[in-house]
């Protein structure tokens, strides 16, 4: 063989060398972006592609139709994807599905678990762990898995999150989400918002809650999502459990013998229903003014309604004493403002509690809650405006429900004097 053919032959299998190298490396590119691609090609190696090419397949399906099983191609590719690349995790999803269908649950649950060892970074894989413990009513489990999905992964936070505030309602998963939760992962603003979607699941947050805000978590900070979500309870008539959660957030208790909170409106509300809830509607609204103490109220004529109310804790019947002070309400004839006390909780109220109207200046009247097993009742603030011909805007400076001292006092004389 001649030098000149020498050369040709080595410029030749150079060539052929290069072609085949970017092939080979077109597909490992595109294995992964564009696994059609790659396939077409059809240069060793091509197992990722045809995983990865199956994969999306059955999840664009699956986001379709949550029940949605493999076709056979999807099946084929992923068990060819495997046999050519055993590490090829997009074709666990479709192998696992598969094996489901042919009645084989337990070397599936098998198969899923061993693929959740070789990667924790495959989406599906996560999600159909966490789907099989919720449906083995596992919550521990699940919320574990939760938990490390989102730890390695973010593309589906919000999907993982709708399923860890639907597993908060479980029983056992308290215990749980306690302990992740009250290490402030990452994802724990996530889960809050979530939470407030699920209004079935409030009574279940707000325990998880009012639990890491005690040892040895000791999240006593609220959040706008905590002042949320104790709203949510108070307005789903679980006062108690609101009451004790905001307790340990912040909420102040009322001065000894008094029963509303904020009486003076020095301070923006920060725990409602516990701290005065302001009504805004086309016709009358409320607010408080920064820097200035009261209370002001504002209002088109014939309009008549609720411009402030908070949830009180009034314990047994007996005799209060309610004051107030008043300003703007003279200038409006046949305007009204009055207070009224009505049991929060159903079918507990006994008799009903005539409303008190709160005249002009500085006024104080007796308030009689008559017996029964009610213990947390709304005080509300109503404007009418229905027998004004002009709209009216009100300043109130307190309003303070408090035991009735002049009453206690009466008393004791009385019994001094037998």
């Amino acid at each position: 063989m001649t030098d000149y053919m020498k050369l040709s032959a080595f410029l030749v299998t150079a060539l052929l060398t290069s072609i085949a190298v970017g092939l080979m490396s077109y597909t490992l590119v595109n294995q992964s972006r564009a696994p059609a691609r790659a396939m077409q090609v059809a240069i060793f190696p091509t197992g990722l592609s045809k995983a990865v090419l199956s994969r999306s397949s059955y999840s664009a399906r699956l986001s379709k139709d949550p029940q949605a099983m493999p076709t056979a191609l999807e099946r084929k590719l992923a068990e060819e994807g495997f046999a050519e690349e055993p590490l090829a995790s997009a074709a666990f999803p479709v192998m696992f599905r598969a094996l489901t269908v042919n009645g084989a649950t337990d070397r599936a649950s098998q198969f899923l678990e061993l693929a959740s060892r070789v990667t924790r970074r495959e989406n599906l894989v996560n999600v159909m762990l966490i789907d099989q413990a919720l449906a083995e009513n596992n919550p521990r489990r699940a919320i574990t898995l939760l938990g490390r999905a989102m730890a390695v992964s973010y593309e589906m936070r919000s999907f993982y999150m709708n399923r860890m505030a639907a597993a908060t309602g479980s029983p056992g998963a308290l215990e749980a989400l306690a302990p992740l939760l009250g290490n402030l992962p990452g994802w724990s603003t996530d889960y809050w918002n979530a939470i407030l979607q699920v209004p079935a699941v409030a009574p279940q947050a707000g325990e998880l809650r009012l639990r890491i805000a005690g040892p040895p978590w000791n999240l006593r900070e609220a959040s706008d999502t905590d002042r949320t979500l104790i709203v949510q309870l108070g307005h789903a008539n679980h006062f108690d459990l609101a009451y004790d959660l905001a307790r340990s957030l912040g909420l102040k208790a009322p001065p000894a013998g008094a029963f509303l909170r904020n009486s003076d409106f020095s301070h923006a509300p920060q725990f409602m229903p516990f701290d005065w809830e302001l009504r805004q509607t086309g016709e009358i609204g409320a607010a408080m003014e920064r820097g200035s103490q009261g209370l002001f109220i504002s209002s088109l004529p014939a309009a008549n309604g609720v411009t402030a109310d908070q949830l009180a804790l009034v314990p047994q019947a007996g005799r209060y004493r309610l004051n107030w002070k008043v300003s703007g309400i003279a200038a409006a004839p046949g305007a009204m403002l009055k207070f009224r006390l009505t049991c929060a909780e159903r079918g507990k109220g006994g008799t009903p509690i005539a409303p008190v109207t709160l005249s002009e200046g500085d006024g104080s009247e007796t308030v009689i809650v008559p017996p029964s097993d009610c213990r947390w009742y709304r005080a509300g603030i109503e404007l009418d405006t229905t027998q004004s011909d002009a709209g009216v805007d009100v300043r109130l400076n307190r309003l303070a429900l408090s035991n009735d001292v002049r009453r206690s006092d009466d008393d004791q004389k009385t019994a001094v004097q037998h």
